[in-house]
């Protein structure tokens, strides 16, 4: 049986190849199957993850501009992201840039999994419908704990009996959270279960063994952010770096030079990429993250961590901060970033009861992926 996984595996976000590395890898080692990430990359993603953003649109054009007066640092960065595909992302031969190149490729697999990641998010830039398996005919099809993101189907689909008609086509479903389930089962009458992200199927020995993760000596704080424009943030950041009289190391090179971070006294990894983001996680005393697999690698690795957001930044129905944080029983974990100062920053977690949780996840997750392997 040859197996094609249809995922985000080719954006430049450590989550995104972090979670196609691990379920192509659990696959191929702990089940023998035959299986390639499919090599797909579609206009958008390559507007997004490319030099230069031919899109005509205001932020694209704000995007290349940045791009352009922030040369060196991107092309570092693209460096490592590229690095890790080349080598440790096992992809089709076959290049797929449109639709119509998955549909001629389709018929070489005898399953295809759509997932992980937020591919079923129906606003999702880089999304769209093919990653629902819409180009495929006659050829199984199930779902590894693919997101929806903030973004319920059931009101920004713009064709919602069409994301109807390929959710029925799947022999299996599974999401990632709770809100997705809810939409999914509404949409689709039928059980949709909540699997773990693709990351959480390997131990933390796993990881630190099948890939090359880098050792870190010194102690710091590890920020994983999705934004850093946010002055009042840095210059909490900076207040918990003085307090702890831990430095704060960040890893991406463009925010960092566009957004001046160095005179907020954070620090540029020498690193960056997938590898870089694993061997920060492992090694740090304190993690600060907006991100869900900053969040999943901090409890992963046992780190003692804070996941932060903004008042007025949230959106109510994006569940992946609060649901992965549930799942795991460390929703007092979740803060505003302007109470942080307030709190005991360095308040240990107990992690007994975290890696049970953690386990018991692992095993409902197998136990979906046997019952699709034939196990």
């Amino acid at each position: 049986m040859k197996i094609g996984i249809l995922t985000f595996q080719a954006s430049h976000n450590c989550g995104s190849m972090l979670q196609a590395y691990a379920l192509r890898e659990v696959l191929a080692r702990k089940y023998k199957a035959d299986v390639e990430l499919i090599n797909y990359s579609n206009y958008v993603s390559r507007c997004m993850y490319g030099y230069i953003d031919t899109r005509l649109k205001k932020s694209s054009i704000q995007r290349n501009i940045e791009t352009f007066t922030h040369l060196k640092a991107v092309g570092e960065s693209r460096k490592w992201y590229n690095d890790f595909s080349n080598k440790y992302l096992v992809k089709s031969d076959k290049y797929c840039k449109t639709p119509e190149d998955l549909k001629k490729i389709a018929k070489q697999y005898d399953l295809l999994i759509a997932g992980g990641d937020q591919v079923w998010n129906v606003r999702c830039q880089d999304a769209g419908k093919e990653f629902y398996l819409n180009f495929a005919k006659n050829i199984r099809k199930v779902a590894y704990s693919p997101s929806l993101g903030g973004s319920n189907i059931l009101k920004y689909a713009d064709d919602l009996e069409a994301y109807k008609n390929y959710l029925l086509d799947f022999e299996k479903i599974s999401v990632r959270e709770p809100n997705g389930k809810k939409w999914l089962e509404k949409l689709t009458n039928r059980e949709v279960p909540i699997i773990c992200d693709p990351t959480m199927l390997l131990t933390e020995k796993e990881w630190i063994t099948w890939l090359p993760v880098p050792e870190i000596k010194e102690k710091y704080i590890f920020n994983y952010a999705f934004y850093h424009n946010r002055s009042e943030t840095n210059e909490i950041l900076q207040k918990i770096s003085e307090k702890t009289n831990m430095p704060i190391y960040v890893m991406d090179y463009k925010s960092y030079d566009y957004y001046k971070l160095s005179k907020y006294g954070i620090k540029k990894y020498e690193m960056s990429g997938p590898l870089a983001f694993l061997g920060l996680m492992k090694n740090a005393s304190l993690v600060m993250t907006q991100s869900f697999h900053g969040t999943l690698f901090s409890a992963l690795f046992n780190r003692n961590f804070w996941s932060y957001d903004c008042e007025g930044q949230h959106n109510p129905e994006d569940d992946r901060a609060i649901a992965i944080l549930d799942q795991l029983g460390l929703k007092e974990r979740y803060q505003m970033v302007d109470d942080l100062l307030k709190l005991d920053i360095m308040e240990k977690i107990d992690y007994e009861p975290v890696n049970k949780r953690i386990e018991e996840f692992r095993k409902i997750s197998f136990e979906y992926i046997d019952s699709f392997m034939g196990c």
